[in-house]
């Protein structure tokens, strides 16, 4: 992560209410919407590589395993509980196996600082779902996100990446 003294001038930007949103289902916004895969306690071999389930602290860390064959690695990119802190979104700059109770939100071109900005909008959905209504595959794809947007109506990444 850079410096504060790298990221360079200050620059004024409007403030949110002086924006204009839009919704966006999640997969106009993501290129990849994937779960991770089944991997039982008893499965995991201890390593170094962060095991992200549905857990709301540690950036959903729940253990350090071995990245063995099968398991899905993700990095750069949105973490999703589906399932027990259902709704609960990181941004996780490392790479990660996602237990199957995790989506990963992805996107290419996305900044470490747009994916933060997005975190927090995708978290504001949260009190859509609770323990009887989880995130399914079906759920997430019409699952919609606010966002500001440019003139043409697209999102506006830049704006996100120079709010963050």
């Amino acid at each position: 992560m850079p410096r504060l003294s790298e990221l360079g001038e200050y620059v004024e930007i409007p403030a949110l209410s002086e924006k204009s949103w839009s919704h966006f289902k999640m997969p106009e916004v993501f290129s990849t919407i994937q779960r991770g895969k089944r991997l039982k306690n008893a499965d995991h071999i201890p390593g170094i590589m962060p095991y992200v389930s549905s857990t709301a602290s540690n950036n959903g860390v729940d253990d350090y395993i071995e990245a063995t064959p099968g398991t899905r690695v993700f990095g750069n990119c949105i973490s999703l509980a589906n399932s027990g802190s259902v709704g609960t979104a990181f941004y996780e700059p490392f790479e990660f196996v996602a237990s199957d109770h995790v989506t990963a939100l992805k996107s290419e071109g996305i900044s470490q600082y747009g994916y933060l900005f997005m975190t927090a909008m995708i978290e504001k959905q949260g009190s859509n779902f609770n323990f009887n209504r989880e995130i399914n595959d079906a759920r997430i794809r019409n699952m919609q996100i606010m966002l500001p947007v440019t003139d043409s109506g697209e999102p506006d990444y830049e704006y996100m990446e120079q709010y963050v």
